[in-house]
């Protein structure tokens, strides 16, 4: 799915980024001192304030605050010199990163405090510490004093407590929140009501647009009487099939359609029929499994069967997929459906 434009204005964003799938970027202790480095010269020259972070082995997590329109800037220089540091030192080539790095505008400071929280507690939910402080490359662990690092929230923020459920969903709400500039301010978008998605689209696609809307899958499933579990299962498959269409696109097979067509706006059969047409075997097997067997061998008869240009690949489709004991004669003798309703059409 086309992604969202970034928020560009100034106040607080929460910064993820973790290492192209889910290496190790931090391997020993210089690496995570020359990142602390590399925060603060960039704090510095593009006026940034750290108020939290915490460097995991894979990932890290920054709570920062720019005083001007130049966040991508500023991360675009964390990531480049350190991506160059690390590559040049492990003698490795190619991205460090996975893809640009999610940002979070925190558009209400009542959340400041549980996001504070939500990052200095990652190394004991990662089971690689037990107490706030004991995390080295965690800001509370106060590893470093640059100039760029503001411990005011640090200092304030009560961690007796272990972090709560009603946090983390505090937090994952802020992170599902669409904003919106009203008059030159940001704020949190009115939410669609829920009905109205399954009121327009089918089940799976109103499920994974109610999520992007902002909708915890908790209030999916009990609006249609579901488990979580269901819910959530139905979002992958969705989002599964999403990055099939989008590899096929990215392989051209759709290139006499808009470049910006969805898979909402191709539809499942468009999408099945391209992929039995020009799929690999890795496609096709995979599609078998996220459309079904049934659905794809209807959308072959209607589409593809009796269409003589493809006889070889209907052959593969029957034998391997279909399990049908067929030659390439029984494609020969097939009457091409849609031409003839054309020629009737044209009649």
């Amino acid at each position: 799915m086309p992604r969202e434009p970034r928020i560009d204005e100034v106040g607080f964003y929460h910064i993820l980024n973790r290492g192209v799938e889910r290496c190790t970027v931090f391997f020993e202790q210089e690496d995570y001192e020359r990142f602390l480095e590399i925060a603060n010269e960039s704090a510095s020259t593009y006026k940034c304030v750290l108020h939290s972070f915490c460097l995991m082995p894979n990932h890290y997590h920054l709570l920062v605050e720019n005083k001007e329109k130049n966040l991508s800037l500023f991360m675009r220089q964390i990531n480049s010199k350190y991506s160059i540091y690390f590559n040049n030192k492990h003698k490795r080539i190619g991205p460090l990163w996975q893809g640009r790095f999610k940002s979070h505008y925190i558009y209400d400071e009542h959340y400041l405090t549980t996001l504070v929280r939500y990052i200095e507690f990652n190394p004991i939910k990662a089971h690689i510490s037990k107490h706030i402080g004991e995390y080295r490359w965690a800001m509370s662990s106060k590893p470093v004093l640059f100039s760029s690092m503001d411990y005011v929230f640090i200092n304030k923020t009560n961690f007796t407590q272990d972090l709560q459920d009603e946090e983390l969903q505090k937090v994952h709400e802020l992170f599902c929140t669409k904003l919106e500039k009203q008059e030159q301010k940001i704020v949190k978008k009115t939410k669609r009501e829920l009905s109205y998605f399954f009121e327009t689209y089918d089940k799976e696609v109103a499920i994974a647009k109610a999520i992007e809307e902002g909708y915890l899958q908790t209030h999916i499933a009990k609006y249609l009487n579901l488990s979580t579990v269901s819910i959530s299962k139905l979002y992958k498959i969705y989002k599964s099939k999403v990055k099939l269409f989008e590899g096929l696109k990215s392989k051209g097979i759709f290139w006499s359609y808009s470049k910006e067509m969805t898979y909402e706006e191709a539809g499942e059969k468009l999408v099945i029929e391209h992929l039995l047409k020009y799929g690999d075997f890795d496609g096709l097997c995979a599609g078998m499994k996220l459309f079904g067997k049934r659905l794809s061998k209807k959308v072959w008869e209607e589409r593809l069967v009796s269409d003589q240009g493809f006889i070889k690949t209907n052959l593969l489709l029957a034998r391997v997929f279909f399990g049908m004991d067929v030659e390439s004669g029984y494609f020969k003798e097939k009457k091409n459906g849609r031409l003839e309703k054309l020629k009737l059409l044209a009649s």
